[in-house]
């Protein structure tokens, strides 16, 4: 059986090493050309992001599963619009880990996510022209 994980790793053998951060041309195309529409967006992601980052990783630490699955559940999904292949795999990482209730993995996965995030927020803004 193939797993959402299974699949974003399959794309993500497709692509270079910028492509694994963020997809910019694919998001374009995807949301149909409309830069000023994915600016707004970006900046909402970057908005919203560290916020449901904090709240998984409190989540995470007092191992209340609902907290920090709905804030990677909303992440994840907020992130795919964006074509960030690497960012959502390791959501989806994140996610499992969560389900199974590895607390110690999900705090190291969220290290590598926040990690992640850096490359995606630097790649952002300099989409942004910041």
């Amino acid at each position: 059986m193939t797993t959402q994980h299974d699949k974003i790793n399959g794309v993500a053998s497709e692509l270079s090493g910028a492509e694994l951060v963020w997809g910019e041309t694919r998001t374009i195309q995807r949301l149909g050309g409309q830069r000023a529409l994915i600016e707004k967006l970006v900046i909402l992601f970057l908005r919203d992001a560290p916020e449901q980052m904090e709240q998984a990783l409190n989540g995470i630490e007092q191992q209340n599963y609902d907290n920090s699955h709905i804030a990677m559940h909303s992440l994840k999904g907020t992130s795919a619009n964006f074509c960030t292949v690497r960012f959502e795999s390791i959501c989806a990482e994140l996610l499992d880990a969560l389900k199974h209730r590895d607390w110690p993995q999900a705090t190291i996965i969220h290290g590598e996510l926040s990690i992640e995030y850096l490359s995606l927020e630097r790649e952002f803004k300099k989409f942004l022209g910041h």
